[in-house]
């Protein structure tokens, strides 16, 4: 099984990430991402050196999957940062919360080349959940 992809939607951009753990799901979320925002994925091959704390909190797991990628869109753009893994917890029921830490690379388009203009995370489609034995984390960003 792939542990990220893509997906078209209609002028926008789907991205998916998978893991046997939310977090896991979400740290293969973050290269989905970054495979947009850059055109090149040797990323995948560069040892992340930058660190940055995160805190999200929302009522319900899709709006805390779109919060958490609207402030990694955010954050990559403001801090020239790719990111690419989250280390933390993540808590899906009752008041659901993500809290740890966000690793990445610089933002380097002499390198990894120019992807697309990511705008925004939207609703559309978003779920963050287990399906099976597991997690999911989706959503379609707007480019």
């Amino acid at each position: 099984m792939k542990s990220f992809e893509t997906f078209e939607h209609g002028a926008d951009i789907g991205i998916r990430g998978f893991g046997e753990s939310p977090e896991r799901a979400l740290s293969n979320l973050l290269k989905a991402l970054a495979s947009v925002m850059v055109e090149n994925d040797i990323f995948l091959e560069d040892k992340t050196t930058i660190s940055y704390n995160i805190e999200v909190e929302a009522d319900y797991s899709d709006e805390l999957l779109v919060a958490f990628v609207n402030k990694i869109i955010s954050l990559s753009y403001s801090e020239n940062i790719l990111f690419l893994e989250f280390d933390g917890e993540v808590v899906l029921k009752d008041r659901c919360f993500i809290k740890g830490s966000l690793k990445g690379v610089w933002l380097d388009y002499d390198k990894y080349g120019y992807g697309v203009e990511v705008k925004g995370a939207t609703f559309t489609m978003a779920k963050f959940e287990k399906e099976n034995e597991y997690y999911i984390a989706q959503c379609v960003i707007d480019v």
